[in-house]
This record gives structure tokens, C-alpha cells and sequence, in this order.
């Protein structure tokens, strides 16, 4: 607990925050048009504490007005409306979004990692409602999405790509999409059996990095892929006794559900999506500061640095 008394959450995640924003570059105002009460800097950080906060954006708007810390921090001279922050949302798009969780990632070199999808439930009923359902002897089904993640299997678990479609779609399909933008060399990807897909082997054997799957059994005969079936079987069989980290991608999406995407409240689809980025966004914000408090805990333990001149 000393590292948790030395540094706050609160004062590492604005440092966290006002680094990552700062490093993009971002431009003074969203438009060359229209009001200028309000810069991007200062848009993109409220909606950010805006998904973190968890409230309502009734409570969030009023706890934003009346907090003077975060107010004096992103220097607001007004106050800030509900219909605003949800003009703000609408501002920023997926691939700009996806430039922000790169910039949370800058600097990581990981050599293992994981992809994997799971549903995001986009409908909460309540408990009395689901029990007169049963009473009447209906069975109803809450409508989910589906987000497939690369994460990284060692260190902090961070979240490099994802994507996020309102219908249930195949890994494969999926993948294929991640893929494009997969920028890493030299790494191992691992997957379970529904990405057993020469494709995705061969796309990623362009840049020397190998995807680990474990092979499938199937009943047609691949006369002309024969040696690329040898060789993704091969990978596995070299690459099984790492295998079983593939289990921290689901580490990964229940921190997820745990904590930040326990609900998705936006209605509409595109929103939706932007919601889920913004907070697999502030995901990988809160690894980095767990990688401090980590940091400092170690050079503690071993006794190189004392409370004293840790930040001295």
C-alpha cells in the first residue's frame, strides 16, 4: 500500500491523460467553423472522463460543474450541457480513436500475443422483469455484440486493435479485419481453433511473425496445401508449450467486463462503437498506470529507492 499512498489514481490518470493527448498533436479546435468555447484537447479529455466516470451524463455534466479540480485542470470557462458532450462523442471517429490507443501503446515491444472475441451484452433487463418473464413462461434472449481483441499476453495484458460489429460474425472474418492492421514482426500470435485458417497464417508469415492454432481435423483432402497445412502444424507443435497463455485473453475480457464495459449505454450503433473504443482506450490508460505503481513496488521490495526520493 505505500506506492498507493505516494502516488493517487486520480493525479496518475491525468498524467496519463494529458501525456497520451498531448503527444498526438492534436489541432486547436475540431473545426475551422462555428464556436470556439471549447478546444480539442479539452473535448477529448471530457469524454474520456466522461465513459471512465461510469454516471449518467445527467450526473457527469453536474458533477463536472461543481468539481474544480477537473475544471481548473482543462481550464473551462463554462459550464458544460448534456447535448454537448453528446455532440462530442459524435466527433471523433473510429480510425482517429484507434490513433489514441496507439499512442497508448507507443514504445511497447511485445513478442506474445492473443486474439480472441467474446459478446458485449448491449441490453440490461432488470431482475424483477427477467422473473415475471420466467413466471410467464418465456425464455427471452438479450441481443449482444461481438469484439475481438489482440492483447498482449505478458506484462500489463494491453489491448492493441479490436473490432466491434453489432452482428455475431465469424473469428475468421474477424481477424481478417485485425490483420490489416497488425504492424508487429517477429512475433507469435496465438488463437484457439477458430482461426485455423491458411490465410491468416500466410498474412502474417509476410513480416516472419507466426500464428499458433491447433489443428483441426478435417475430412477434405488439401492436395495443393499440403505443405502450408505441414507447416501451420508445425508451428503449433514447436510453439505448444506456450500455448497455454492463450488463456489470458479471457483474463483480458473479464478485467474488461469487471470494470470499464460492465454496460454499454448508447443506443445507436456507430456510438456504440465509438463507446466501446473510448473505453478500451481508457483500458489500456489504467495499465499504464498499474505499470508504475508496479515499478515503484519492485524498486521498493528490493530497496533501491525509498519513499523519500522516488519522485525527487
Amino acid at each position: 500500500m505505500i506506492q498507493k499512498q505516494i502516488v493517487s489514481l486520480d493525479r496518475s490518470f491525468k498524467k496519463e491523460l494529458f501525456e497520451t493527448l498531448l503527444a498526438l498533436d492534436l489541432p486547436e479546435f475540431t473545426s475551422k467553423t462555428g464556436s470556439k468555447k471549447f478546444t480539442t484537447f479539452q473535448k477529448l479529455s471530457i469524454v474520456l472522463l466522461y465513459f471512465r466516470s461510469r454516471l449518467s451524463l445527467r450526473d457527469f455534466c453536474a458533477q463536472i460543474n461543481k468539481e474544480s479540480l477537473w475544471k481548473r485542470d482543462l481550464k473551462l470557462n463554462v459550464d458544460i450541457k448534456k447535448s454537448t458532450v453528446n455532440d462530442w462523442v459524435k466527433e471523433f471517429d473510429i480510425s482517429f480513436i484507434k490513433k489514441i490507443l496507439d499512442q497508448t501503446n507507443e514504445g511497447d515491444k511485445p513478442t506474445i500475443l492473443g486474439i480472441d472475441g467474446s459478446g458485449i451484452a448491449s441490453m440490461f433487463k432488470s431482475s424483477y422483469y427477467q422473473k415475471r418473464l420466467k413466471d410467464f413462461g418465456m425464455n427471452y434472449k438479450s441481443p449482444y455484440h461481438k469484439l475481438d481483441i489482440i492483447s498482449n499476453l505478458e506484462g500489463t495484458k494491453k489491448i492493441y486493435d479490436f473490432t466491434f460489429t453489432i452482428k455475431q460474425y465469424s473469428d475468421k472474418k474477424q481477424a481478417k479485419r485485425l490483420l490489416n492492421r497488425y504492424r508487429f514482426k517477429d512475433t507469435i500470435l496465438i488463437g484457439d481453433k477458430g482461426y485455423y485458417y491458411y490465410y491468416l497464417f500466410q498474412k502474417l508469415s509476410e513480416n516472419n511473425n507466426i500464428l499458433v492454432v491447433p489443428p483441426i481435423k478435417s475430412t477434405q483432402n488439401c492436395v495443393h496445401r499440403n505443405m502450408l497445412r505441414k507447416r501451420f502444424q508445425k508451428a503449433y507443435h514447436d510453439h505448444a508449450n506456450i500455448y497455454s497463455k492463450r488463456n489470458n485473453v479471457e483474463g483480458v475480457f473479464s478485467a474488461l467486463k469487471r470494470t470499464i464495459l460492465t454496460k454499454i449505454v448508447s443506443k445507436n450503433y456507430m456510438t456504440k462503437k465509438r463507446e466501446v473504443a473510448f473505453k478500451l482506450v481508457i483500458y489500456n490508460m489504467n495499465k499504464n498506470i498499474f505499470k508504475l505503481f508496479s515499478w515503484i513496488e519492485k524498486k521498493i521490495n528490493f530497496g533501491q529507492i525509498t519513499a523519500k526520493n522516488i519522485f525527487c
